[in-house]
């Protein structure tokens, strides 16, 4: 059967561009060899914050019952998650039936190299042709070459909210202290757990803002974890029900833990999507891409992970709605830049725009405002404790170029600083709205205040 555009992948990116393309008229095929929503639904982002929501909810009944934490049930939040992603999924299914995307489930390999395109997928007879297609596959956990990494007893993002998780535990070591190890820290703490990260970097949250990554530390110090920076895992070893995970850091440590989780990146998942005779260009493992996400092939674009820009699920949405418009010689209608980068700790961490350093990096002369949220009213109420919203602007022209948060609600608030980021807005414009008292984002006027000095 002939398509105007065969998706290879059913994540966030895939099926929205899937249901845009439909909407603009276009017979398109999608093709998932899991379940829809990807990574993102079934294993990443929503589970995670079901989770976490969880997780913060039995720390805050402490200050009620101190008891609540001892008794919490872990199987519950397994069970209460599976309830969330079934619900989206479901939501999807019915999404691609109201815009008539045909859905495939089988693994898509792309055959040829010139439209029309051949995509055979596994356990159907007839191969799927269309003028174009569109890879969104994805990625999957890096597993370190390093002894005992290869053992499936150690936890990777992909099975550590599996059923094997909701049994009891009292000690966690995680691998990598970036946006998942600082989540899934914060969520063991939060649940009694005895955590340390291993952090390869002189910090944690090494692609963020150096505030970021030290507000991150102390707010996981202050939980009980252990954080160990600039150290570099040799190895993890069995040990009875439990593991040995070796660290050098001044010297060789040995680590005794129940459970081991490696949150060290993820690759680009390409196995089976093309022979190899049919290899595109890569750079560092991904697909390289041009400025629409189309291939060194014409007709075959590659959005999210796959082609290795930005490892992010709202990334990989945008990249997709782009690919399609560039098909359609339509103008996107999402902006693929500046990324929000969102990080679910508990006061949240959310970043957009360039850093202070990364802007003088750039030859830009700036001004930077920062307001803490100890006296922010919604904080105290919230009993938070110190957080702050840092704004970086260019000098001359007060235009807004970057933004740092670690405060309450600071993944939604980022969605204005982002905008105004977007749209090139300056310090003077930021200012104007009025904004509601008491809440978390009242602080962004006290930090355009700061930075206008």
């Amino acid at each position: 059967m002939d398509y105007d555009l065969i998706v290879i992948g059913g994540g966030p990116g895939g099926y929205a561009a899937a249901v845009y393309a439909a909407r603009h008229g276009m017979k398109v095929a999608l093709v998932e060899k899991d379940r829809l929503g990807g990574t993102c639904l079934q294993r990443g982002c929503v589970p995670t914050k079901a989770y976490l929501h969880d997780a913060q909810a039995a720390h805050a009944a402490l200050a009620f019952a101190p008891e609540a934490l001892r008794t919490f049930d872990r199987r519950a939040m397994w069970e209460r998650k599976n309830k969330v992603v079934e619900q989206l999924t479901s939501g999807i299914e019915q999404l691609m039936k109201t815009n008539k995307v045909s859905v495939f489930y089988g693994t898509g390999s792309l055959m040829n190299n010139a439209a029309p395109f051949l995509v055979r997928v596994s356990g159907e007879a007839e191969s799927l042709a269309a003028n174009r297609v569109l890879l969104a596959t994805g990625s999957y956990p890096v597993r370190l070459p390093l002894p005992g990494c290869d053992d499936p007893a150690v936890w990777t993002s992909d099975n550590l909210l599996d059923e094997a998780g909701t049994g009891p535990f009292s000690s966690l070591v995680i691998v990598g202290g970036g946006v998942i190890g600082m989540e899934m820290a914060t969520l063991y703490a939060r649940l009694g757990v005895s955590v340390t990260v291993v952090e390869a970097e002189k910090s944690c949250l090494p692609m963020m803002d150096r505030e970021l990554g030290r507000a991150a530390e102390t707010l996981l110090k202050g939980m009980g974890a252990t954080l160990l920076t600039d150290a570099r895992l040799q190895g993890i070893a069995k040990d009875g029900d439990g593991f040995v995970v070796t660290v050098e850091k001044n010297g060789t440590q040995s680590i005794s833990c129940d459970r081991v989780l490696l949150a060290t990146g993820r690759k680009a998942m390409t196995q089976d999507l093309f022979p190899s005779s049919l290899d595109l260009e890569r750079f560092r493992g991904a697909l390289k891409v041009d400025s629409h996400y189309q291939t060194g092939m014409p007709g075959v674009y590659a959005i999210g992970d796959v082609n290795g820009l930005d490892s992010l699920a709202h990334a990989a949405h945008a990249q997709g709605v782009a690919a399609v418009s560039h098909m359609l010689g339509l103008e996107a209608p999402i902006a693929t830049q500046p990324v929000p980068l969102c990080v679910y700790t508990t006061p949240e961490i959310a970043s957009v725009g360039l850093t202070q350093e990364e802007a003088r990096e750039q030859g830009l002369e700036v001004t930077v405002g920062k307001a803490l949220t100890t006296q922010n009213c919604r904080s105290l109420i919230e009993g938070l404790g110190r957080g702050f919203i840092k704004l970086v602007a260019e000098k001359q022209t007060g235009r807004l170029l970057g933004a740092q948060l670690f405060c309450g609600r600071a993944t939604d608030l980022l969605g204005e600083l982002t905008l105004a980021i977007q749209q090139g807005l300056t310090l003077k414009e930021l200012l104007r709205p009025m904004r509601a008292h008491p809440t978390f984002y009242e602080a962004i006027t006290d930090a355009v205040d700061a930075a206008m000095k």
